[in-house]
């Protein structure tokens, strides 16, 4: 117990030592984070009851991504002409606001579709609120900011099992159209609160200053420019790699989770919510209690458990025989820990990879690439589930075994950097 309540008061001094944006964005995260984890368990099933099948499914999740490849792309640009502050006000408002008000009205499949191209453009606002993020935070802090805003996130997916009884007791389309109007009021109070409470980034306001005139061209001549310093960036191309495979493995994960839990191995519909609320109560206890040891190390550790354990997890899921809760809170249980072990050590690798000068814009020539290659995993997923649930999470294991591969790399372009250093000594 004293080595737990040590770990924990590690925790607690990290979390009191943010200052400014970093602080802002992580106390109104829950507003978003509650209604978020309250409906998305329950988001495909919601498609089903009302009509769309397996393959719109898989088509709205490639459209969905085709558009956020388009608002990712001007993402940079917008924010840094509009700033990191302004930028996410705006485009939260349309993306989330706007999106979960069609939601909540939806009856068809063009519903559904027209709200994820809204919705799309909340790309824009990952490569702003990103900047807000991270651009006034020290490097070696910043593993620490994504795993405290993990923490917000979990804490709020407590909240999940509650949406099960919603669903038991209104059933999935009423409860579902309630949870999307919660999520309009409870997301929409968020943005306005966020706004007031951080400030613009110091490189935010040096590029509002230095915009000029709006010009297509000179658009393309910046990226360019920061693509052929990309490419010869080889920690910032293993960096995007690793989160483009986790990108393809959330999509897949996202749509066709509660398919494979409801069709393939056929649990009630109102267990769906227990799932996230196992899934928040372990990585909690590992930020919590683990994660300033985990900090510690080498980045190539975490991720190298973290993507055996969520291998593991999955053959155990798309092996299960149908009916077997408890089998499945095992697999849940056990990708718990992986995932707590991936999501803050590849977004810590990712933006220490990324000089803050040109963040930006290199961002959103990342969630380009990320969502371009991504985008049509939604519909491989969508072809494969109508053949078996199960098929999906094939896939999905496959891309922890690639980015077992390529975390090969990392240490030994990390290891020709410090040589490099020294020889310029």
């Amino acid at each position: 117990m004293g080595i737990l309540r040590k770990q924990l008061k590690e925790s607690w001094n990290i979390l009191k030592s943010f200052k400014g944006n970093a602080r802002g964005c992580l106390i109104v995260e829950p507003l978003w984070g509650i209604p978020y984890n309250l409906f998305i368990p329950y988001v495909s099933v919601y498609m089903l009851e009302l009509g769309c099948t397996d393959r719109q499914i898989g088509i709205i999740a490639s459209v969905s991504l085709f558009f956020q490849v388009l608002f990712s792309f001007i993402g940079g640009y917008i924010t840094d002409r509009l700033g990191r502050k302004r930028t996410s006000l705006i485009f939260d408002l349309i993306g989330w606001s706007a999106a979960v008000l069609i939601w909540a009205v939806a009856k068809n499949f063009y519903y559904f579709l027209v709200a994820a191209i809204i919705n799309s453009s909340f790309r824009v606002v990952h490569t702003s609120w990103t900047c807000l993020l991270v651009e006034d935070t020290e490097p070696d802090e910043r593993v620490h900011v994504y795993t405290w805003l993990q923490i917000a996130g979990l804490l709020a997916g407590f909240f999940a099992p509650a949406a099960g009884l919603f669903v038991k007791n209104f059933g999935v389309v009423p409860a579902m159209r309630g949870l999307y109007l919660f999520a309009f009021v409870s997301m929409t109070g968020m943005f306005f609160i966020r706004n007031q409470i951080t400030h613009e980034t110091r490189i935010g306001i040096l590029k509002m200053q230095s915009a000029g005139k709006f010009s297509f061209v000179a658009i393309f001549g910046e990226y360019k420019e920061i693509c052929i310093q990309l490419i010869k960036n080889s920690q910032a191309l293993i960096a995007f790699a690793l989160m483009v495979l986790n990108n393809i493995q959330i999509t897949l994960r996202s749509s066709f989770q509660a398919i494979l839990l409801t069709k393939g191995l056929e649990l009630p519909e109102s267990t769906i919510g227990i799932f996230p609320a196992v899934t928040s109560a372990v990585m909690l206890f590992i930020y919590l209690f683990v994660m300033p040891a985990l900090g510690r190390l080498k980045v190539t550790h975490p991720l190298c458990w973290g993507f055996i354990l969520s291998i593991i997890s999955n053959g155990i899921l798309v092996l299960s025989p149908q009916g077997k809760f408890y089998i499945v809170v095992i697999s849940t249980f056990i990708g718990a820990v992986g995932g707590a072990m991936i999501y803050p050590f590849i977004e810590s690798l990712v933006a220490n990879s990324i000089d803050n000068e040109n963040r930006a814009k290199t961002m959103a020539i990342l969630y380009v690439v990320v969502l371009g290659i991504s985008a049509p995993f939604g519909y491989i997923g969508g072809v494969l589930s109508s053949i078996s649930a199960r098929l999906p999470f094939v896939l999905v294991i496959m891309t922890f075994g690639i980015s077992l591969i390529l975390l090969r790399y990392v240490d030994g372009v990390q290891k020709r950097k410090r040589s490099d250093i020294v020889a310029d000594l």
